[in-house]
């Protein structure tokens, strides 16, 4: 199955691409004065957090059809879903799935994902608090992931690093800061739900497909997945916002040289391994395609706010089932039994 892949894809390349491009998913609106039947939108500091390390990003709209997303993903060299508040789940207590074209398109961008690889072509996807969620939703075949936190909402917390393993993740950070956010600081969370290690246990795919590289705990002391990490492609996630220290001003983030530095890094390692992606984009198309493309809402002077700058997309599609009944979604995706 996946472990077919080579692994010394993640190390070994002699590709680097000097003009990488990042999509990264929308999400349907949750901004109240925003109504997600007519908007979808991601925040800026995501798009910041991406050029500051050399990349530049294309939207890939939630609402697209799958030709228009194999289209973008054929040009890009890599992918990123952001933190957000959407409803992920289908429901699968009934025969076939009540249909969700949000996890529907992360899904398919998922496996896309992994054929890549599977191929050959060395392509990541990051999923960031929201998008770290999707990805072990998808990965453990629609078992119910996520499990409630307790009072982390605008909280630091301290890293527990999984001493066995090897993480790719964790190597890009450098010693010292490294343990400043085990010992001192850690890094920033804003997240009514999180992933267990026990939910690994019970939809056993999820160990197959990632191993867990880092720990947190939440204000009852309730332990959580902060990073996980393909164990055989690029595929990988964060619960907590790294994105946040750079570019939220209006959060409990701080701001200090430590943080700075371990975002920086994270984000320099997310692109290191984009550039060992060999697609490109014609100048005409990244014209048509690149984020400059949208405007920029301020949010500097919203109540309760997590953002100060949004990125808004007009919706000019109604979600239907077509899309899913063409990817055949019904007959790829099996349950694993859960262990007990």
């Amino acid at each position: 199955m996946l472990r077919i892949i080579i692994t010394s894809l993640f190390i070994s390349s002699v590709i680097s691409v000097t003009k990488p491009t990042i999509g990264i998913l929308t999400n349907p609106s949750d901004l109240k004065d925003y109504d997600k039947s007519l908007y979808s939108y991601f925040p800026s500091s995501y798009v910041k957090w991406i050029e500051q390390a050399g990349a530049r990003v294309i939207p890939i709209h939630w609402d697209s059809s799958y030709d228009e997303i194999t289209f973008i993903l054929n040009q890009i060299n890599g992918v990123l879903f952001t933190g957000g508040d959407v409803d992920l789940y289908l429901n699968n207590t009934q025969p076939g799935f009540t249909f969700n074209k949000f996890t529907d398109t992360a899904s398919f961008i998922f496996q896309k994902v992994i054929q890549f690889n599977k191929a050959g072509k060395f392509y990541p996807l990051l999923g960031i608090c929201q998008g770290f969620q999707l990805i072990n939703y998808i990965a453990s075949s629609y078992y119910e992931v996520l499990t409630r936190m307790t009072d982390d909402l605008g909280k630091q917390r301290l890293l527990e690093i999984v001493p066995d393993e090897d993480s790719f993740v964790l190597k890009s950070i450098d010693s010292v800061t490294l343990d400043y956010l085990k010992n001192v600081d850690g890094p920033y969370y804003s997240h009514n739900w999180g992933v267990v290690q026990q939910t690994y246990e019970k939809a056993y795919s999820l160990g197959a497909f990632f191993k867990i590289t880092a720990y947190s705990r939440d204000g009852v002391n309730l332990k959580y997945i902060a990073i996980c990490e393909g164990r055989e492609v690029p595929i990988y996630g964060y619960q907590f916002h790294p994105e946040k220290h750079q570019f939220e001003w209006i959060t409990k983030a701080t701001h200090d040289v430590e943080h700075i530095t371990y975002s920086q890094q994270l984000a320099m390692d997310f692109i290191s391994m984009a550039r060992k992606n060999d697609n490109s984009i014609s100048d005409e198309e990244l014209a048509k395609l690149i984020i400059y493309n949208y405007k920029q809402i301020n949010r500097m002077e919203i109540p309760n706010t997590s953002f100060s700058q949004v990125y808004l997309f007009d919706r000019n599609r109604n979600e239907t089932k077509s899309d899913q009944q063409q990817l055949g979604i019904y007959q790829t995706i099996k349950f694993f039994r859960k262990r007990h």
